[in-house]
């Protein structure tokens, strides 16, 4: 209704931008939050694990826009590492990624720590060791599919944090995608677009837990996809 361009037109443009930040602050994601619950693990209760539970006390309770607003602050206006905002190199896509990633990573801290310590104590587990693997051979054969699957399973269940996070996320970076978009359609109440985006948005997130759930039951045999 603003623009005259057909709704699907002006979707195509912006969630290739969505998808692209969505998918960056997954795997910035991935790389932090698992090994540092899994370092966690190796020692429960000790001053890592209480330093972890912390931080992620603290991260998962502030708002989004607050640790986006603490990392342009810091890395933008301070340092001047990094561009505030905008889009169009690989640096833009540091901050959005990053503010995104910090909030989900926050909990999967936790819930990695937990599977590996349920790992560490399983019969299983000790079993393995028993036959005389050593700690990494043990954890390689036996502990990392079942470690991973609930990692997975928080992913696939903080899919609704990254796509609530990313409508923020780009109004704040004023980043060229999906959730940008959807405020400036609300603003000028172009209902078509508001219908579209939305529809997309939800279906990316169905998608994506599909995704997951199909890579859990690759993972895990016992895990029937035919239900």
């Amino acid at each position: 209704m603003v623009s005259g361009e057909s709704v699907w037109a002006e979707i195509a443009h912006q969630f290739g931008h969505t998808l692209s930040l969505a998918l960056a602050a997954l795997v910035i994601s991935i790389f932090i939050g698992p090994p540092l619950g899994l370092l966690a693990a190796q020692k429960p209760n000790g001053w890592f694990d209480r330093l972890t539970l912390v931080a992620s006390t603290v991260l998962r309770s502030v708002p989004i826009f607050i640790i986006g607003i603490a990392l342009i602050t810091l890395l933008a206006v301070q340092i001047k590492w990094l561009p505030a905002a905008g889009y169009g190199t690989p640096q833009h896509y540091i901050l959005p990624a990053l503010t995104l990633a910090i909030g989900l990573s926050a909990v999967s801290v936790r819930v990695s720590r937990h599977a590996m310590v349920q790992v560490q104590t399983s019969e299983y587990y000790d079993f393995a060791k028993l036959k005389g693997l050593n700690k990494w051979t043990a954890f390689c054969r036996h502990g990392l599919r079942n470690v991973t699957i609930p990692i997975l399973a928080y992913h696939s269940v903080q899919l609704v944090y990254l796509v609530e996070g990313v409508v923020i996320v780009e109004s704040l970076f004023a980043w060229p995608g999906s959730g940008h978009a959807l405020v400036h359609a609300i603003v000028a109440r172009d209902v078509p677009m508001i219908q579209g985006t939305a529809l997309i948005m939800g279906g990316m997130f169905v998608v994506l837990n599909m995704v997951v759930d199909l890579l859990s039951g690759l993972i895990d045999p016992r895990i029937d996809l035919a239900r």
